[in-house]
């Protein structure tokens, strides 16, 4: 029947957040690192001090970024593809930046989880836009840190319960 698309975590999902961070953060431009870090504040808004957050506080979040990059890569790919994001080349290396069209493009698009990520996007881009990378990396790690206490091993309260089956 054909393959199916998993529109959570795709690239066209994190293509159109990218779109919507680089249009509040315009005319100013991002490296992909920055928006990787980005992107993560977005989503994890009311931890580092925001709006509420777009995703719950599940536990494994931290580990979102490990695997984010590449699907920035693929969406921002898709983006300027539409025309949406624009790529420059400066002294720092590839930089993306929202294209003229990208804000009436958001315009024309009607939903809550769209309002809710244009609000997040304004008070990421108000408080981490002027903010060297290692400045958010660093705000980001406290959180990160913080999540890591909160998380506690789990423990086998009776060892023995895992072999009685077996006695059976």
């Amino acid at each position: 029947m054909g393959c199916v698309m998993q529109p959570l975590n795709s690239p066209i999902e994190l293509g159109l957040r990218c779109v919507v961070l680089l249009t509040s953060l315009f005319p100013r431009r991002a490296d992909i690192s920055r928006l990787v870090l980005m992107d993560h504040c977005l989503l994890h808004s009311a931890d580092l001090g925001g709006p509420d957050s777009v995703l719950p506080p599940i536990p494994a979040r931290g580990g979102e970024l490990g695997i984010k990059r590449t699907v920035v890569e693929h969406g921002l790919r898709v983006m300027m593809r539409a025309g949406m994001v624009e790529a420059h080349a400066s002294e720092a290396g590839l930089e993306y930046a929202a294209s003229e069209e990208a804000e009436s493009f958001l315009g024309v698009l009607e939903s809550s989880h769209l309002r809710h990520l244009i609000a997040s996007a304004s008070w990421v881009v108000e408080e981490f836009g002027d903010q060297d990378e290692s400045a958010i990396r660093d705000r980001v790690g406290e959180v990160l840190d913080r999540w890591s206490e909160d998380l506690e091993p789990i423990e086998i309260v009776n060892e023995s319960l895992l072999g009685q089956e077996d006695e059976r």
